[in-house]
């Protein structure tokens, strides 16, 4: 049993895997739970009482919020802005020693296919951050991968999940299991299929377009689309949006709603603490 400090007395557990408790102990991520068993505070604050970088303690509570050991317990309205205050929803964890997680049985199903042995096997290719391709664009949501990437190694048994540029990728790596990381403007590899998926991005108007609904979402929208891989014998992972904050909306989509989503889906992006980030996503389709 691995416990937080309890001031009520009343200690209900919740049952995690091995890999569940890998990422709760994190250094960083204990550090946060304990404070807010403590008393819930927002994320600013927890970075202030712990000497932390204030990004780096909304990255970890937005990651223990992913995994269902957090949650908003209130929220305030200071200088104009919604301020959201966390708080832990158990104060004690028992650990299940035989951890099916790495056996694939806790991968999502929009994911299995990615976890053929219980490991992430994949590419994960994003836009490159240099002038390219016909826009000369610049990719700038490769750093948001970087939470897809954490997630991603984190339902397997290892993580390794291996990222190339979309100006570097071989062909011959594009033959198994590939996850696209941007729109077609900044991600080339995104492009040589864009307009063949019933979910695509399209420029008049600029839009996510949905074949199945005929509709067109607009600011902050983002697509989810799995599918055969059409270079190979894998499976495709579109995770794009028609702008950064599509995209991002996207990433937290997957992170976030994994179980939701059955592969072809449209979400928006939400600002919910009114910083005027995208913070969250909701599925739109």
């Amino acid at each position: 049993m691995v416990s937080l400090s309890d001031k009520s007395g009343s200690m209900p557990a919740r049952l995690l895997s091995a890999v569940q408790l890998r990422s709760l102990l994190e250094p960083t991520r204990w550090k946060i739970l304990q404070l807010l068993a403590e008393e819930p505070c927002y994320a600013s604050e927890a970075a202030r009482r712990l000497e932390l970088n204030e990004q780096l303690v909304h990255y970890h509570v937005n990651r223990l919020r992913a995994e269902g050991v957090l949650e908003v317990v209130r929220t305030e309205t200071r200088r104009g802005a919604v301020t959201r205050f966390f708080g832990v929803k158990e104060k004690a964890f028992a650990v299940m020693l035989r951890d099916e997680r790495t056996k694939g049985r806790g991968v999502p199903s929009l994911l299995r296919g990615f976890y053929p042995k219980g490991s992430f096997d994949g590419r994960i290719v994003v836009g490159s951050p240099d002038p390219h391709g016909p826009f000369q664009a610049r990719a700038r949501d490769g750093y948001y991968a970087a939470d897809l990437a954490l997630y991603l190694g984190s339902l397997g048994d290892s993580a390794s999940p291996s990222v190339r540029l979309d100006t570097e990728v071989r062909s011959e790596e594009l033959r198994g299991n590939v996850v696209l990381v941007g729109g077609p403007i900044v991600n080339l590899v995104t492009a040589r299929i864009n307009d063949s998926l019933p979910l695509r991005i399209v420029s008049n108007p600029q839009s996510v377009f949905s074949e199945k609904s005929g509709k067109h979402y607009y600011e902050n929208s983002g697509m989810v689309y799995r599918a055969g891989n059409p270079w190979g014998d894998g499976e495709l992972l579109v995770v794009a949006g028609r702008s950064i904050g599509g995209t991002k909306a996207a990433i937290l989509a997957v992170v976030q709603k994994a179980a939701l989503l059955t592969g072809t889906n449209v979400v928006r992006g939400l600002d919910l603490d009114g910083d005027g980030v995208v913070d969250a996503a909701e599925i739109a389709e």
